[in-house]
Formats: C-alpha cells, structure tokens, sequence
C-alpha cells in the first residue's frame, strides 16, 4: 500500500483538509508570532559566548527613538567612529541589537561608526511583528536616514545583517542608491522557503507542505499584510546593483547554506556586471560563522571593502564584476556534500 494513501484512509479527505489547515496556522503562528528573547537572557548568553563584555555595554552608546513608516517607533543605538564609514547592523529574529556586539567589536576596530536598530517585534522597539523584510525594509531606510544626517559616511555606508537581518538589509537594498555594499550573513532565499525548510526538519510529507505553507501565506497576508513569498531576498537582490557579500556557515542547519549559493550563482548569472561574493565557513552553525572564525572573517570583510567602496551605486563608477570565493570554495563545497 502507498504511504500517501495511509493519511486519506485514516482520517478521510475532510479530516485531512481539517489538519493540513491546522498545521498551516500553527505554521503561520510559528513564523510571526515568536516571542522575542529578554534583554537579560541576550546579555547572559552573550556573556558566556564571549559575544558580550561589561566593557563594551559601558561604552558611551547613543539611544535615539527614530519613527518608522509603520507608524511605531524604532529603538537605535549608536558609537561613533574616527573615521568616515558607516555600517548599519540588524539583527535577527528573536533577538536584539546586543546580540550585534560581535560585528560591532569588529567594525569598531576598523574605526567605523556603528548603527544598530532592534527590529519591530523586538528589544525597544514599540510596535510590530516579525515580516521577514518586507516591513524592516522600510524601517532599515528610516534608520539610515537618521544616520546619514548625524554621521560622516564619505568614505562608505555599507549594511551588515544576520539571519532575517541578512534578508531585512538584501531587500532595503534597493530601496536606497546611497547604500555602497551588503554583508548578507545566512540569509534564506523567501520567508516561505524557510517556512518550508522547517517544514521538513519536522518530518512533515513532502506533498503536505505546498498546502501548509499556502494556508499560512494565507493568514500573514491576512493578518500581517505581507505575503511570505513576497518577503523574497532572491528577489531583491536583483534589483540592486550595490556589490553583496553572502557569508554562510556549513553547518547551519537552520537556514541551509545552500540557499547562499543559489542566491550568489543565480546573482551572478544575471547581474554579471555587479560584484557578488559568497564565503562559506567550515563547522559555523547558524548566525556563527563570525564567532567560529573571526579573523577570516574580518579579513572577508577587508578584502570585500577593498573591492567594494567607492563603486557603490550612488558613486562614481559603475560597479565591477567579479567572482571570488573565500574560506570554501562554495561551489566545489556544493559537490562535496
């Protein structure tokens, strides 16, 4: 007997439609309605990561409430560099601004300013639940405007996200020509191919998760006003001409690093004109290739700059293409796995 069969005999066509539709609200409850961790429980895993030091949460931190176009208000801080660059941090989801200390240790050491904003639905931020870009797009912008009118940014404005901050920043990136580069660390390719993704490691059927993921689609557009496929860094990022640099654990199994090299290959093959670079890093698990190996991490981050700055889309001089992978060979990895 077929195992597609077993479900329909069990419980029926209208007991299967019942539970495809019940999974599909748990799935949409599951992607929009996480509950964000606590402020002490960051620093407290932070601190026994090595992620956070009291030195670094005693720095002379800039707090500043900017408006978002949602209506609410967004909860930023900032430090100042000694220099003329700029970087726009965010985070990813369940988290806030202080699980960012990595990236603002690094960006710091390079004399950049640092700009961290807690996403809505997050940290300090008043109002809003978690779109997977779509909205923090919006918000990003709203960020960066502040930003740019407070800090010196002439020597470069880049945006560094992790996780749904990696698909936050991939989508707001063309929404602003001064933006010069994106750090996209494990992104995923939509927010309904990572739905699906977590689909599967659940052990769901293959042909019960198009369904379940329609229903919950269904109820975001519903509810939230967003569609899950329309929350689509693949999409995005071509739409922009400023260079993007993927970073993805191999080990991540929570947004697989496959979805980076889709993203890099398929950049490059239609936009051969703008810089796309992919680094994968051995044995990072999600949101940790920056912990696992920070050194070839901001060395990454030195040589992408080197090629990067002062060909951004609102410079002179078009952006110039290139390949060049970095720690893993992402393509040959691809075949090794």
């Amino acid at each position: 007997m077929s195992n597609t069969l077993i479900p329909v005999l069990v419980f029926g066509l209208p007991g299967i439609a019942f539970l495809i539709a019940a999974l599909g609200y748990i799935a949409y409850r599951s992607m929009v309605l996480i509950p964000a961790k606590a402020e002490d429980f960051i620093i407290a895993w932070g601190r026994e990561r090595g992620d956070i030091s009291d030195e670094e949460l005693g720095l002379p931190w800039i707090a500043e409430r900017v408006p978002s176009p949602q209506g609410y208000e967004l909860a930023v801080h900032a430090l100042e560099g000694e220099g003329g660059k700029l970087v726009l941090l965010q985070h990813g989801i369940t988290w806030s601004w202080l699980a960012m200390m990595r990236y603002v240790r690094a960006f710091r050491a390079e004399g950049w300013t640092v700009v961290l904003v807690d996403s809505r639905g997050h940290g300090d931020t008043t109002g809003g639940r978690p779109s997977y870009g779509w909205y923090e797009r919006h918000d990003l912008k709203a960020v960066a405007d502040w930003a740019l009118s407070r800090f010196p940014h002439s020597e470069g404005f880049v945006a560094l996200g992790v996780s749904m901050g990696a698909a936050s920043v991939l989508q707001y990136a063309p929404l602003d020509r001064r933006l010069d580069a994106v750090i996209a660390d494990c992104p995923f390719t939509s927010a309904a191919s990572e739905l699906d993704h977590r689909l599967k490691r659940t052990m769901m059927p293959f042909f019960a998760r198009p369904a379940v993921v329609r229903i919950a689609d269904a109820l975001c557009r519903r509810q939230e006003g967003f569609s899950l496929y329309d929350a689509s860094p693949e999409r995005a990022m071509l739409e922009t001409n400023a260079p993007i640099l993927f970073v993805h654990g191999l080990d991540d199994d929570y947004v697989p690093w496959k979805m980076s090299v889709i993203m890099a290959e398929t950049r490059r093959r239609r936009l051969p004109a703008a810089s796309t670079e992919l680094r994968l890093v051995p044995d990072a698990k999600h949101a940790r290739s920056m912990a696992v190996d920070p050194e070839g991490y901001v060395r990454a981050l030195r040589e992408f700059f080197a090629q990067a700055l002062g060909r951004g889309p609102g410079r002179p001089g078009a952006p110039v293409g290139g390949r060049r992978e970095t720690e893993g060979e992402p393509v040959q990895g691809e075949k090794n796995r």
